[in-house]
């Protein structure tokens, strides 16, 4: 039964837990807020309440909240899905006071099924936490404990699951909504590319894709601004340094990337907490065969590497599974996010590149484009 393949309503709502962790396992899905966490082994222990994470408190990000305008149907029967597999008691979409007419469909039909909440415009670190004692700002009990004394006498920081919660990203829960009902693995991710002298684009993008590349598809020249510029993993707040100087070295697109803060080199990227982006008429542009290589890897922040099940040479598909999970500590299934070859496995890295074939298609269509 714990298989990536697609399934009704009634057949999602039907697998047993044990199932349905499996198939988040392989299908590789972790927190694609940031936090990089296991998804499946949240899920292990389910809990009474499920805390969706709306806020996407990053300025300047609009990806979570057009990932709810765009799949709500699916978050609807995933909610329900949920709701009968694990026990889930409560559904509760915590959303940001400035975004509640861009929830209000979900006011709207809420039906019993879930609760949305609004809480305050405003970034905090310990975000899950955070996001709880606003949520139940009435009921103390429903805090996450600072501390949890072990068996042993030693004591380990509180967890949401603690005090009865699970919280997951919106995004982390459309995977899980694809992997149950789909069949679909993680091989894209959704990335906002934008910065102080650039408009935003947001992408659905093959994960491993370059940050370079996803900069020139956003209308940067690199060569002209080698040098000048900082690429930054994340938004003005919760970051790591992608690119320090762009044209030396590269970034690639993780599991937990949402976006790419193109900025002066030098400036702190806090001096951007005030900036504005404005939503593109174009919504997600998906970028699937549209990059010229991939490094997908194996394991990451708290994975154990998989098992790789290609060696180098071999041509893959998009969707086709490159790495079977271990058996001890956290591992994912793993899946390739392009058409092409595989060219390196090296650090625990799979490198894919698209081939000549996609360079002259590629040369082509900038030729014609330049013609038009």
């Amino acid at each position: 039964m714990a298989e990536l393949k697609q399934r009704g309503l009634d057949e999602v709502k039907a697998l047993s837990r044990d199932d349905a962790v499996e198939i988040m396992r392989q299908a590789g899905i972790v927190g694609a807020g940031g936090g990089g966490f296991p998804t499946y082994f949240k899920w292990k222990n389910p809990q009474p309440n499920l805390i969706v994470n709306c806020t996407e408190s990053e300025p300047g990000y609009w990806g979570d909240k057009l990932v709810h305008r765009v799949f709500f149907d699916e978050f609807m029967e995933l909610f329900e899905a949920m709701k009968s597999i694990f026990g889930v008691e409560r559904v509760i979409m915590g959303v940001h006071f400035k975004d509640e007419e861009w929830f209000s469909r979900y006011k709207e039909n809420a039906n019993g099924l879930y609760d949305v909440s609004l809480v305050p415009d405003k970034y905090s670190m310990g975000e899950e936490k955070t996001l709880i004692k606003n949520i139940f700002s009435e009921d103390k009990e429903k805090w996450v404990p600072r501390r949890v004394e072990l068996p042993d006498g030693n004591k380990r920081p509180g967890l949401p699951l603690d005090a009865g919660h699970i919280v997951n990203n919106s995004e982390t829960l459309l995977n899980i909504y694809n992997a149950l009902f789909l069949g679909k693995p993680v091989t894209t991710k959704y990335v906002q590319v934008f910065g102080p002298d650039m408009p935003l684009s947001l992408y659905e993008c093959p994960l491993g894709a370059s940050a370079t590349e996803l900069l020139q598809l956003s209308g940067v020249d690199v060569e002209a601004e080698a040098g000048k510029l900082s690429v930054i993993d994340g938004g003005p707040y919760l970051n790591e340094m992608g690119i320090e100087s762009l044209g030396e070295g590269d970034a690639f697109v993780r599991r937990t990337t949402n976006g790419f803060l193109v900025i002066p080199k030098g400036v702190a990227s806090k001096e951007y907490a005030d900036i504005k982006t404005k939503l593109p008429e174009e919504k997600f542009i998906s970028l699937v065969g549209k990059v010229s290589g991939v490094n997908v890897p194996l394991g990451g922040r708290f994975l154990k590497p998989a098992t790789p099940l290609i060696s180098e040479g071999d041509e893959v598909s998009f969707g086709q599974k490159l790495g079977e999970p271990v058996d001890e500590g956290f591992s994912i299934g793993v899946w390739s996010s392009m058409d092409g070859t595989i060219s390196s496995i090296e650090d625990e890295v799979v490198a894919i590149s698209a081939g000549e074939s996609f360079k002259q298609e590629a040369e082509a269509e900038a030729e014609a484009e330049a013609a038009r």
